[in-house]
């Protein structure tokens, strides 16, 4: 079943973040933007939280949590640990809401649009390879900040 698939996928590479911030040598490197590069893992895995904590979490999971698109651009030398923490909650969340996803409900229309008609099962495939986009980012940026 595809959310079987969904939750070792999402498990495998939010737990890959963690291990990603928690690599760099310093703090102040997650937070670094070389010439060339758009964004900071800090802001990188503030924006991964977010994303996922409103498509999954608030949409698919009604948990409250209220995004604050611009801030995950905006913010700067949030600690580590902070980081870290998010992190996990966001995985808590985001596995949580899947393992309780029917197959009726994954076969539906998305609630909300965002790339046009999309069934849930097909976004939340897009909200996995969003996720691994970035990371592959985070990844480069850690290894070319040291």
């Amino acid at each position: 079943m595809l959310t079987e698939i969904l939750i070792n996928l999402f498990e495998r590479d939010l737990s890959r973040l963690e291990d990603e911030i928690a690599a760099y040598e310093t703090e102040d490197a997650i937070w670094r933007v070389p010439e060339g590069i758009k964004n900071s893992a800090g802001n990188l895995c503030l924006h991964l939280c977010g994303n996922l904590q409103h498509y999954i979490g608030a949409i698919l999971g009604q948990s409250g949590y209220i995004r604050e698109r611009d801030r995950e651009f905006s913010d700067k030398n949030v600690p580590r640990q902070e980081l870290l923490a998010l992190v996990g909650v966001t995985r808590r969340v985001v596995l949580s809401v899947i393992v309780g996803l029917t197959p009726e409900v994954m076969a539906r229309q998305y609630p909300e649009r965002v790339l046009g008609d999309m069934n849930t099962d097909s976004f939340l495939v897009h909200l996995y390879g969003h996720l691994n986009y970035h990371l592959g980012q985070i990844n480069y940026h850690r290894r070319l900040t040291r």
